[in-house]
């Protein structure tokens, strides 16, 4: 009987260490393979893509490359898009009956990007005071919040009709 030694010295084999396009969990690896580069984020590993001024664009190409092909159902391969989106940090709502009411008619469909459920470019945090009493204070942050220096962004999709589904496009505006 031959040794594991013996056998493993007669294998070769490699490894994959380069980014994946998997983009689940909090430890996502979100590199450019596929097309898929949502900061740029060339290696994968620990680094994390942030969004900035500079960079967003290419996140609405990473965005729509999330996006290509043709699906039945827009809700559901949004939904997975945004999956991918928010390795980033940033997200935006989506009502499912808006949405493929849109896709059905040919209109656009329009969110906002937020960044911690706060709109860029606002400078505000209405929603932490919707739900406090008045003589209660809020918490003062230092600094301007992360959202406010990041322009305001919409992400508008529009579908296109093809076979059985529909195409998606995305630009920010």
């Amino acid at each position: 009987m031959k040794s594991f030694k013996d056998i493993r010295s007669k294998l070769t084999e490699e490894y994959y260490d380069g980014p994946t396009a998997y983009a689940a969990g909090d430890r996502t690896n979100v590199g450019d393979i596929a097309g898929t580069d949502l900061g740029s984020v060339q290696s994968g590993g620990a680094n994390k893509p942030y969004p900035s001024s500079s960079n967003m664009d290419l996140m609405s190409k990473g965005l729509q490359a999330a996006l290509g092909g043709v699906y039945e159902d827009v809700v559901d391969a949004v939904t997975r898009a945004r999956a991918k989106f928010n390795a980033t940090g940033l997200s935006f709502h989506i009502d499912p009956a808006a949405m493929r009411n849109a896709a059905m008619n040919g209109t656009e469909y329009t969110t906002e990007v937020t960044f911690g459920d706060q709109p860029l470019g606002d400078n505000k945090n209405v929603s932490d005071a919707t739900d406090q009493e008045p003589d209660q204070a809020l918490p003062e942050v230092e600094g301007v919040p992360f959202e406010a220096t990041l322009p305001k962004t919409d992400v508008v999709f529009t579908f296109e009709s093809s076979g059985t589904g529909y195409k998606i496009n995305v630009n920010f505006a």
